[in-house]
């Protein structure tokens, strides 16, 4: 049978020759003209939002190549809501955010900068170069001297585990639990050995210890003996900020916004903190979630992250969302679920090595402003990296720390809201929740 042959070219109407009345030419040019005025109109108006830029909510981005933090964070800011330029506005915020999230990274990530690198001069004075450096006196920026002065003021030997925390980061990146048991300390006495040796030096501040000198100096001194171990152990880091080190960053993040004026958004981290600077009327909100463990130990079957309500909230604050489980896929590096649905966190007590939590979720805020998410993951970490959750201690925190109990947001008081079987037990008496989930209750 023969193929029929489809023509492919376009059918062309065939011309006609068409006659233009010149009856109502008059009503033809005023229409012309009309719609010429609406088109100028329509362009100017394009130029002009061209050049003021859209007004409203959009998400500012850091705009370099160079190594910064920005990925860890989303900046939520309303553009234009001064009258000025959007556009310029926006400029203007993303400039000073880039410059801000490149010279963090510098300061509190743990990374040595490639020899000849552009970026070598900023890495001077970072927490890599102080770890490269021990036992000498070394300059570093001012944010980074308050985040050292405020760990220290805590008490805790949490800066000083990076050898543990190297073994967790493998756990976390395991893909069975037969993996995972090489790195787990609870499952591999070798492990739990190692982190016996290594917690001999890390908690001994004769062995190592930031010293803090005044004036933006500090000396990282660290033993022989510990120099010595850590070279048989293949130990690079005697310190370093791990996970907490967001909590540093958003509160520089938004205290280098506020200093430059840009006040109308909200940063806040993939892990759970969150500083707003929005100091005028509106309402925020912040969702609170919790873990039901749905697994068995036969079935594997993975947790429902349940939504249990909303929390409404005003004016500039501080918020630390403590957890055992990973909310999205950049947290699963900080956690790893064992097929019977036992979590493994970076919530390390320095005490033994292990991590641990008193309970499975905790959300902590604040609205003095002296109080930023540094602050208070500081003080509610004893409270939350522990066998038993302390409710009375988180309630102490809430009372003993606010003066003004009919103000809506009492000065220093640090709130929490944590889950106990269906209730939700809330401690900021002006506290406002919303969508509320079924079958659960608010407790004050």
């Amino acid at each position: 049978m023969g193929r029929t042959v489809r023509n492919r070219q376009p059918y062309v109407r065939p011309v006609e020759k068409v006659e233009i009345s010149e009856k109502h030419i008059g009503r033809r040019l005023i229409a012309a003209a009309v719609f010429l005025l609406i088109g100028a109109g329509a362009l100017a108006y394009f130029f002009v939002n061209l050049v003021r830029g859209d007004t409203g909510w959009t998400e500012i981005e850091v705009s370099t190549s160079e190594l910064n933090c920005g990925g860890d964070f989303t900046f939520l800011y309303e553009v234009g809501a001064g009258g000025g330029s959007a556009l310029q506005e926006k400029r203007a915020v993303t400039a000073a955010y880039t410059e801000a999230a490149e010279k963090a990274f510098w300061m509190f990530e743990n990374v040595r900068a490639e020899s000849g690198d552009d970026t070598t001069a900023a890495a001077v004075g970072s927490v890599r170069f102080l770890n490269d450096h021990p036992n000498e006196t070394v300059t570093v920026d001012e944010p980074l001297y308050e985040a050292f002065a405020k760990l220290e003021a805590a008490g805790g030997r949490w800066l000083y585990l990076p050898a543990v925390y190297e073994v967790y980061g493998n756990l976390f990146a395991s893909g069975s639990d037969q993996q995972a048991e090489e790195f787990d300390p609870r499952a591999n006495d070798e492990v739990a050995a190692y982190f016996g040796e290594v917690l001999t030096y890390a908690n001994n501040p004769a062995a190592v210890n930031l010293e803090l000198l005044g004036s933006g100096q500090v000396r990282l001194n660290v033993s022989q003996e510990y120099l010595a171990f850590a070279a048989e152990n293949e130990i690079d880091s005697f310190i370093d900020f791990y996970w907490m080190k967001n909590a540093f960053i958003v509160d520089y993040l938004a205290e280098t916004m506020s200093a430059a004026g840009f006040t109308h958004g909200s940063i806040s981290s993939f892990d759970g903190f969150v500083r707003n600077l929005d100091g005028r009327d509106g309402s925020y909100s912040f969702n609170v979630y919790d873990r039901e463990v749905t697994g068995a130990e036969s079935s594997g079957a993975e947790d429902q992250i349940l939504q249990l309500a909303v929390l409404q909230y005003y004016g500039p604050a501080s918020l630390v969302y403590l957890h055992d489980y990973a909310m999205n896929s950049q947290d699963r590096q900080h956690y790893y679920r064992m097929s019977g649905g036992e979590m493994r966190t970076a919530y390390i007590d320095p005490q033994d090595g292990l991590c641990r939590n008193s309970i499975s979720s905790l959300v902590s805020y604040s609205y003095d402003d002296s109080a930023g998410c540094a602050d208070i993951l500081l003080s509610m970490l004893p409270v939350y990296i522990a066998d038993k959750f302390d409710a009375d201690a988180v309630e102490a925190l809430a009372e003993s720390r606010g003066a003004e109990e009919d103000a809506a947001a009492p000065a220093g008081a640090v709130y929490s809201i944590y889950r106990l079987g269906d209730a939700l037990h809330a401690n900021d008496p002006a506290a406002e929740f919303t969508a509320v989930r079924e079958g659960y209750e608010i407790r004050r």
